[in-house]
């Protein structure tokens, strides 16, 4: 069993890719698009071109840390790397301001280039250590509580950027009464996030070096012909082709709405930087009641059938504040009683949302086990490197997704028509929950069960 201790030290390393997906999902966008004025079209565009870099890098990487040799360990030299690429590129990226009068051209590559560095330092640290959360411990239900702390420390992580953006940065002022519109506060709030991912990057991958050093070394002969062989047999794998997919089809559908949440709660919902700071205590609450129950459910019920039950109950609560609001059956608009009216609707689907992230992280976890039967290597990198890519689909695809949508109703102005309004909230309220029906149907197609599970681990012993 592994200490509280070791559980802390690990989860520890999921803040910086905590606060990088909540800049790059909710703000990234908004910031180009709203503040420094890059057209939306051309916005999306950056990251999704980022997104491809990001499709060649994380299988090279996780690839690679499955092979290393070193004094450190498989993944540990990965985790120090990352270091400096994060915290420069995630530093300048926010930098820009509308005085510095850069063209389009210029916005559209100063945005893919400081994109491109952050998500590849990100790769560095957050693909090696995910997999060594596969490594260190083997048991079913262990690996659920793992990796339920780790994506709790996550979602805390990036909620807390949430607070110091809204609660701090974005404050309203006289002339900036919704305080995410002021082109001062963001090269700040860039700068306070980069130092708190490098912190967290040094502490968490010292804590974890004694485990990192301890794990097996790889063995046999090291050639490209092999490397491919191997990658083959794990990604051609049953389980996690269906697990794969069935996240690819999860990750646009979210990156869609949670890239547009930013432009709903400011164009629709009418709030104020301050007000929608108080969705954060209910965010937390969420993400503190998912990790209580994910562990159990996972005692009582085979991982399958929770995945499809959360992501159908977040199907349907998704669009109903929507409804609701554009029918008038809401509290008023721009009010704290219409924030505290939706925190109901942030409880249930959240909390569901996060138990199935939860439980997918301990699902691949299962299907490296299953690949090592087949293949005789444990390549959790590889397996992992594909997660942490459809964690960048979320804040890529669908965030270059949003940039056309708003392309495509004109959404470049401070003072939205009710037209571009209308075409905002159908397309969050109705494309979203349509899309999450894809991944319900891959996902009732998984049959790695716990009862296989303890199949594989007795012949992996034996």
């Amino acid at each position: 069993m592994l200490s509280t201790k070791t559980n802390i030290a690990y989860a520890s390393g999921a803040v910086p890719n905590g606060i990088k997906v909540d800049m790059f999902t909710f703000f990234l966008l908004f910031f180009y698009a709203n503040v420094v004025g890059l057209e939306p079209g051309l916005a999306g565009s950056a990251i999704a071109i980022a997104l491809l870099v990001d499709a060649f890098t994380d299988p090279l990487i996780g690839s690679i840390s499955d092979r290393t040799r070193s004094s450190m360990g498989r993944r540990h030299p990965y985790l120090f790397f990352s270091f400096f690429p994060i915290v420069i590129g995630y530093s300048l990226l926010f930098a820009p301001r509308p005085d510095w009068n850069l063209s389009q051209g210029e916005l559209f590559i100063w945005m893919i280039f400081f994109a491109v560095l952050t998500r590849v330092g990100m790769t560095f640290f957050d693909v090696p250590h995910r997999a060594l959360g596969g490594e260190i411990t083997k048991d079913y239900d262990e690996r659920t509580y793992l990796f339920s702390i780790r994506e709790l420390f996550g979602w805390l992580a990036g909620l807390f950027n949430a607070f110091l953006g809204y609660f701090i940065f974005f404050a309203s002022t006289p002339e900036y009464p919704k305080g995410q519109l002021n082109p001062e506060a963001w090269a700040p709030f860039g700068y306070t996030g980069a130092s708190i991912m490098g912190l967290m990057i040094l502490i968490s991958a010292l804590a974890t070096l004694r485990q990192g050093k301890s794990l097996p070394v790889w063995s046999g002969v090291i050639t490209l012909t092999m490397i491919f062989k191997e990658m083959r047999i794990a990604l051609l794998n049953r389980s996690f082709v269906i697990f794969f997919f069935g996240c690819l089809g999860l990750s646009i559908a979210w990156g869609l709405g949670n890239t547009l949440t930013l432009y709903v709660n400011t164009y629709f919902w009418q709030l104020s930087a301050t007000q929608i700071t108080l969705y954060l205590p209910m965010y937390a609450f969420s993400a503190i009641c998912a990790f209580a129950l994910a562990p159990r459910l996972v005692k009582q019920f085979e991982k399958k059938y929770i995945i499809l039950i959360t992501m159908l109950v977040t199907g349907i609560f998704y669009p109903l504040p929507l409804i609701l609001g554009y029918f008038g059956l809401t509290p008023p608009k721009g009010t704290y009683e219409l924030v505290f009216f939706l925190w109901i609707f942030i409880l249930i689907g959240i909390t569901c949302n996060i138990i199935g992230n939860m439980i997918r992280d301990s699902m691949l976890a299962d299907i490296a086990d299953e690949v090592e039967l087949q293949s005789g290597k444990r390549q959790e990198g590889i397996l992992f490197a594909m997660l942490g890519f459809m964690a960048k689909v979320n804040t890529g695809l669908g965030t270059a997704v949003a940039g056309l949508v708003l392309s495509l109703i004109n959404f470049t102005d401070t003072t939205p028509t009710d037209e571009q309004v209308f075409s905002l909230i159908l397309t969050q309220g109705g494309l979203v929950p349509f899309l999450l029906l894809i991944p319900i149907v891959i996902f009732s197609l998984y049959s790695l069960s716990r009862e296989q599970h303890n199949k594989i681990r007795e012949q992996l012993q034996s």
